[in-house]
């Protein structure tokens, strides 16, 4: 038998031992790093949203006083109803969540009902309608809040752990590929939200932008209706429908960027009318005057875009 040679054994068991314990100190010290670290992420993006929450409160406060005047009884004017929609407009692009813009859809709600208590000469609805929805708003902004927090908690908890190696190259040929939007229903600003036989007159326009280098949104504009069908009604919306992954920012798309494609006509039929825009990138199906109801919680009037062909992204690292 061969003899066991001690020095060369000792030598081996040495070297895996100060292996084993160097792979014990780098693993205590990740975990060390994960638990300091996420928490104070945690509290910078908490405190983000927490600004982002002051300067939309601020920015709300004129959209807030103008509505607060009419219910104290200053007149409504035409005047007061452009800068409203304007201030609203504002908000949206300003602040693009989902959510801050539910808040300010319930504030051109409200507009739209008072103009409607104006017309009928009801001060008792107009004061039923600004607190019921009131009531909405101040729902919409508290779940705003909340959301805009779980977001960015969300966001934290999926960032890679300490010392894992960042992202060496940009996905390949991102796409938003072609799908259904909507429908998109209007709201109603004046009348009684039925064309009868009426003809309204159609306006729509669809854009795609880039919001802060990591969204790009559909922006929508729908509007039935006008002075002579007796209603009107119209709705402002933008739908996400792409988000740059993690280390990475959009620098282009394959389409013009906040370049609206429209189409305005009348509708003389109580059918839905087909158009196909933008040298076939989208279809419009509209649904203007309708054989029921077309404005309202049940009303039929709405706007869907089917994207026919994909758009490329083009994508930088951050």
């Amino acid at each position: 038998m061969k003899p066991l040679n001690y020095t060369e054994r000792n030598k081996r068991w040495s070297h895996f031992l100060g292996l084993y314990a160097a792979l014990l100190v780098l693993t205590t010290l990740c975990w060390w790093l994960s638990l300091a670290l996420i928490p104070r992420l945690t509290n910078v993006q908490q405190n983000q949203s927490e600004r982002e929450m002051m300067a939309y409160e601020k920015q709300l406060m004129l959209t807030d006083k103008m509505l607060t005047d009419i219910e104290q009884g200053a007149p409504l004017t035409e005047s007061w109803s452009r800068t409203f929609y304007a201030n609203a407009s504002a908000l949206d692009q300003q602040f693009p969540k989902p959510l801050f813009m539910a808040t300010t859809n319930s504030y051109r709600q409200l507009a739209g009902e008072y103009e409607n208590a104006k017309r009928a000469g009801d001060e008792s609805i107009q004061l039923l309608n600004s607190q019921k929805i009131q009531l909405e708003a101040r729902k919409a902004a508290l779940l705003a809040a909340l959301a805009a927090a779980g977001n960015e908690l969300t966001k934290v908890a999926a960032a890679p752990k300490a010392g894992s190696p960042p992202p060496s190259a940009a996905p390949a040929g991102p796409v938003i590929s072609p799908g259904v939007y909507g429908p998109f229903k209007p709201l109603l600003i004046s009348g009684t939200g039925e064309f009868g036989k009426n003809q309204p007159e159609i306006n729509a326009s669809v854009q795609f932008m880039i919001v802060r280098d990591r969204q790009v949104m559909m922006g929508v504009y729908f509007e039935t209706g006008g002075a002579d069908a007796g209603t009107l009604a119209k709705v402002t919306e933008r739908k996400e429908i792409y988000t740059a992954p993690p280390g990475y920012k959009i620098a282009g798309l394959s389409v013009p960027e906040r370049t609206p494609w429209r189409i305005n006509y009348i509708d003389k039929t109580t059918t839905s009318d087909t158009f196909t825009i933008a040298d076939g990138l989208m279809t419009l199906t509209v649904n203007g005057n309708t054989p029921g109801l077309d404005v309202g919680a049940t009303g039929g009037s709405a706007l869907s875009i089917q994207l026919k062909k994909p758009i490329k992204v083009e994508l930088e690292k951050e």
